[in-house]
């Protein structure tokens, strides 16, 4: 018991006391009663029953421990850790959910487990064994008895070791499944598909084929693989490296083959320390006449290796591919032993062969006073290779035929004159008159006798000499007006002409000359037509038309007019102005009464019934069923009713004729001579042919 705090304030102020007479003691003493938490709790006096225990007070949860925790004055009364206690009325320690009990300790009579199916029997709980196959009773309180083959495997419960697996039962083949599938007592023993483990004594990773054993784990100190030759050695096995150590690493009864650390040997048969790389053999000794390096490109030539310096021998000392590379100097031949070569014939060599020099300047290795750089000479040879003889050393030299001392076109290079004919000035424009040459005196017959490309005399440059003396321009301040002798002076060859020399006045009359000035016809007036399609259409009129009559008798069939149409223009000058032209156009108008001109009914004989006689005499063909290869284009076709026409402009059959042969002079037809009055005619005056 511990003393009262007053008892120990006396106890301490006794102690104090001193013989020191001075001393005055405080006899003051506070009687108040004290209240202390030894455990610190938190909780003191009525509130705490065990004031050494800080697990029991007034507010401590009470637990199974024999103590009154929360000082009630109960131990363990509606302690927070309590169990459940189930009533086990026939004391087989497995209760019944139905009665049960909260306590710290099993009362009488109650059990911790629960599931007795059974209560009134200590043989049945769960977990019983039932092994008596005669015996319905369900003592394990699974819902069968030991009849009962729950996994429907053909096995009473009674009968196997595990009646919820199909897979396990007294005849099932033991497996590695950590089952004891046979039910024999042991699980995996015996498995079929155990592995078969070899001996690993030098633990790597492959076993002694010889020593072995099956098992579904892999046992202690044993390897899925087996093979190895040596299993007290840990770097030999199959799957070992070989090496050059007379030992069989992969045992693969071999030793040292295809040694990964195996050096590679190559033939040296010409001695020189290096080999010939087609020769490559490995092994972990040394042959006889090997080396170790592959730089030998010529194994037969104890100067040639990769490295070697080249040297002037023929031989490809350093390996590169070339011989005497860097030493060698290609020299051409000197067959004129002039000091140049040819450079079509060389050789390639350490030093010039006799004969031989080093330039190829020679361009003609015959001749020694030939090469690159020498001096022309007139000597009828190249002599500087330039592809050129003489040039340089020669003058031109013309043919004088007229002898007026200047020659014409005809010149020739030499050194000299080739005769007493060839002349040094040229520039004579008429070498068969010596009147003419370059400085002579001027005439006016429309010569050129100073040979400065004009006609003499000719201010208006228009090829005529002036008629003042004595030339035939008529005005020679203008040069489209051209003179004629035997009729004025012509604006233009042509209309054509006429309008690209700038003469144009509009449609109306010009006079033109087509074949020039002094070449037969004089000029003479047309019709020009300087407005329709561009202009500078020469008109070729008629001077009748084609009477509207019945032309023939007797019957159809083919034939022409026993006369040509007439022309205000003569046969010549319509032949001048065509040889001028390159277009030509006419429209021939068809008038008729009963006559086909083009087309009646297909197969009946009157398609292309009508045909042309050209101004030049061609003719289109008769009876064809095209008007090829004239350019003649049927526009309207009057006449294909074949009767009741009369003879008007407006039932006209129409032919466009594109083509430099007009004029038409003539027309044949097919349909005009039957007894009916068959009639035809052409306004030819009114529909003229058109040339440029």
């Amino acid at each position: 018991m511990r003393p009262s705090p007053l008892l120990a304030l006396t106890l301490f102020a006794l102690a104090c006391r001193s013989d020191d007479k001075d001393v005055v003691l405080d006899t003051n003493v506070d009687t108040a009663p004290q209240t202390v938490d030894e455990d610190g709790d938190g909780f003191t006096g009525e509130d705490d029953c065990d004031d050494t225990d800080p697990a029991v007070n007034a507010g401590a949860a009470e637990t199974c421990d024999g103590l009154d925790n929360d000082c009630d004055g109960e131990a363990d009364e509606d302690a927070t850790d309590a169990a459940t206690f189930y009533a086990d009325a026939d004391g087989d320690g497995f209760g019944v959910e139905a009665y049960t009990e909260t306590a710290c300790e099993a009362p009488v009579g109650y059990a911790s487990e629960v599931g007795d199916c059974d209560d009134q029997d200590a043989a049945i709980y769960p977990g019983a064994v039932e092994d008596d196959c005669l015996d319905p009773t369900d003592y394990n309180c699974d819902g069968s008895s030991g009849l009962t083959d729950g996994d429907a495997d053909g096995f009473a419960a009674c009968e196997e070791c595990d009646d919820t697996n199909r897979a396990v039962n007294p005849s099932a083949t033991e497996i590695c499944d950590d089952l004891d599938n046979n039910c024999d007592g042991e699980a995996d023993v015996g498995a079929v598909d155990a592995a078969t483990w070899y001996q690993d004594a030098d633990t790597d990773g492959y076993g002694d084929t010889d020593f072995s054993l099956k098992s579904c784990d892999t046992p202690e100190g044993y390897a899925s693989e087996d093979g190895d030759c040596d299993d007290a050695v840990a770097s030999t096995n199959p799957g070992a490296a070989e090496v050059c150590d007379d030992v069989d690493n992969d045992c693969n009864g071999s030793v040292d083959d295809d040694a990964t650390d195996a050096a590679t040997y190559y033939s040296d048969r010409d001695q020189d320390g290096y080999g010939d790389p087609a020769t490559g053999k490995t092994s972990c000794e040394q042959p006889t006449g090997t080396v170790d390096n592959d730089g030998d490109c010529n194994d037969k030539e104890e100067l040639a290796w990769d490295g070697a310096t080249e040297v002037c021998d023929e031989v490809d000392n350093n390996c590169d591919g070339s011989v005497d590379e860097g030493l060698t100097t290609t020299y051409y031949l000197d067959n004129d032993e002039d000091g140049y070569g040819n450079a079509k014939r060389s050789v390639t060599a350490c030093s010039a062969p006799d004969g031989y020099v080093e330039n190829t300047d020679d361009c003609d290795d015959t001749e020694e006073a030939a090469w690159t750089g020498a001096t022309e000479i007139c000597d009828e040879i190249d002599n500087n290779c330039d592809g050129s003889v003489d040039e340089g050393v020669e003058s031109t030299w013309y043919l004088d035929v007229d002898g007026d001392g200047y020659g014409g076109s005809r010149s020739t290079d030499a050194c000299s004159p080739p005769t007493s004919d060839y002349v040094a000035a040229d520039g004579d424009c008429d070498d068969g008159d010596n009147d003419a040459y370059p400085g002579a005196s001027l005439g006016c017959d429309g010569g050129d006798y100073d040979c400065d490309g004009d006609v003499d005399n000719d201010a208006d440059g228009d090829g005529y000499a002036d008629a003042t003396c004595g030339g035939d321009d008529c005005d020679d301040g203008d040069a489209v007006v051209l003179p004629e002798v035997g009729g004025g002076c012509a604006l233009g060859t042509t209309c054509l002409d006429v309008l690209a020399n700038g003469y144009s006045a509009g449609d109306g009359i010009y006079t033109i000359d087509p074949d020039g000035f002094g070449a037969g016809l004089d000029p003479f007036d047309v019709e020009c037509d300087m407005t329709t399609d561009g202009g500078g259409w020469t008109v070729i009129e008629y001077s009748a038309d084609l009477t509207f009559q019945q032309q023939f008798t007797g019957g159809d069939r083919y034939r022409f007019l026993g006369t040509d149409f007439t022309l205000d223009l003569s046969d010549a000058q319509i032949t001048a102005i065509q040889s001028l032209s390159t277009e030509g156009n006419q429209t021939y108008v068809g008038l008729c009464e009963h006559v086909i001109h083009y087309y009646y009914t297909a197969g009946a004989g009157h398609d292309y019934s009508f045909g042309f006689r050209f101004f030049d005499g061609t003719e289109t063909a008769a009876g064809l069923a095209s008007y090829s290869p004239y350019d003649i284009t049927v526009t309207a076709d009057g006449c294909a009713v074949n009767g009741g026409e009369g003879g008007a402009l407006s039932k006209a059959t129409l032919f466009e004729i594109n083509s430099v042969k007009v004029p038409v002079v003539n027309v044949q037809c097919r349909d005009c001579g039957d007894a009916t009055p068959e009639k035809f005619g052409s306004p030819l005056m009114s529909y003229p042919a058109y040339l440029r």
